[in-house]
């Protein structure tokens, strides 16, 4: 297992999503470095896979083939998310391109149910 700096460093590398899993190999867990940090102590993982920004977006898209569109420009990019909301209606978000809002709607569309 990567020690916390090289975690670090690896966020420092462009790599800020961790994808976890336990030596039972039975789901994957998704999270971003900075997540995973805090809770290392109580995480025991078997191993992992670190992403950049645009392999999340791309692992989002898998979860949700419609509803997503994202426009990226010299100043960053904008999530435009369409999704059902809680009390059944259709709701749409626009958001910024960033890893806060690519997992936010990784955790919601995926309902934790991820599987290695």
């Amino acid at each position: 297992m990567k020690s916390i700096d090289e975690l670090k460093q690896a966020k420092l590398d462009g790599k800020v999503f961790i994808k976890w899993w336990r030596r039972e190999n039975d789901f994957a867990d998704y999270e971003t470095i900075d997540q995973y940090i805090e809770r290392a102590g109580h995480v025991k993982a078997e191993n992992f896979v670190l992403l950049d920004m645009d392999e999340m977006w791309e692992l989002v898209k898998t979860w949700k083939s419609s509803g997503l569109r994202c426009t990226k420009s010299k100043d960053g990019g904008m999530i435009e998310w369409q999704h059902t909301g809680k009390d059944g209606q259709p709701r749409t978000h626009t958001c910024p391109y960033n890893a806060e809002n690519i997992m936010t709607i990784f955790d919601v569309e995926t309902r934790g149910d991820t599987i290695v």
